[in-house]
């Protein structure tokens, strides 16, 4: 596990300076780079103590063409309605289920309208928190969901947080946005809600965005809608 840890920093260290890892190697200059004493040469001795000059070169082109293509934005069209031969797409209900199910370290979770039907989600939810999984959930009308919200509100730990939306000036504004981003990787933005008739009846469209680009910028979102105060606590981490 320690090694992990040390191979994951390396591939940060090398995505962090990519522009000019990759301008040394498309000018041939790599190696005088490599030679000098710098965090990536350091860190690269350290995990691979008997690696050639050329081997390092190439092993930091691999980590620079990995990290691009988990990088790439990848996006996947994920619908709820009428099954029609032909159209092809993810369950919005189904696949909501999945990345609760996958998250190993956060899930942030925005929502508009809520019912009964969704209660499977709420109990996932609820058991990644006492797993020990960062959950965050961004609600309009706290208050006309407090039953709903319950088994969520009875977390264990201290690991779940639930946000009430405050920002509106008028009584036709709202949370609107459904939205879930798990571990700053996967996201959906979608317009089905957490109902019946949003998971199963309408016909609804979003988009699974796998990016942590995309899931950055949406974290990026709710963290300034709360420094502006736009949200108030109603359960604490």
């Amino acid at each position: 596990m320690r090694n992990n840890y040390r191979l994951d920093y390396l591939s940060d260290e090398i995505e962090s300076q990519r522009g000019l890892l990759e301008t040394l190697i498309s000018s041939d200059n790599i190696l005088d780079f490599l030679k000098s004493n710098s965090e990536i040469t350091r860190l690269i001795d350290s995990n691979f103590p008997s690696i050639s000059l050329e081997d390092k070169k190439n092993l930091v082109y691999l980590l620079i063409k990995s990290n691009k293509l988990n990088n790439m934005d990848k996006t996947h069209m994920v619908w709820s309605g009428p099954e029609v031969a032909g159209i092809r797409g993810r369950n919005t209900q189904v696949l909501f289920e999945e990345l609760i199910q996958e998250a190993r370290y956060s899930i942030l979770i925005s929502i508009y309208s809520l019912s009964e039907y969704a209660n499977k989600l709420i109990q996932l939810l609820k058991k990644k928190a006492d797993q020990g999984v960062y959950v965050e959930v961004f609600v309009d009308d706290y208050e006309g969901k407090t039953k709903l919200l319950s088994p969520l509100m009875n977390a264990r730990n201290n690991k779940l947080s639930i946000y009430d939306y405050v920002g509106a000036t008028n009584h036709t504004q709202a949370l609107h946005a459904k939205v879930i981003t798990v571990d700053g990787e996967k996201s959906v933005v979608t317009s089905a809600n957490l109902s019946f008739n949003g998971m199963d009846g309408n016909l609804e469209l979003g988009v699974l965005l796998q990016s942590k680009e995309r899931a950055k910028e949406i974290r990026s979102i709710f963290n300034t809608m709360l420094e502006k105060g736009y949200f108030v606590k109603k359960r604490n981490k």
